[in-house]
């Protein structure tokens, strides 16, 4: 976690990728994420249909 405003002690657990991730292999797809150093982060994924 790069922004300290979301850290465990006011509230964050830091499993909510993990939780997309196991949903989105549930669904036989894949969780792309892009990311870049005082940028940003994407974070996608496509799902069949």
């Amino acid at each position: 976690m790069v922004d300290k405003s979301r850290s465990r002690k006011n509230g964050g657990s830091g499993i909510g990728l993990s939780l997309c991730k196991k949903i989105i292999e549930l669904h036989e797809s894949k969780l792309n994420i892009e990311s870049e150093e005082n940028v940003g982060t994407n974070v996608y994924f496509d799902l069949k249909l």
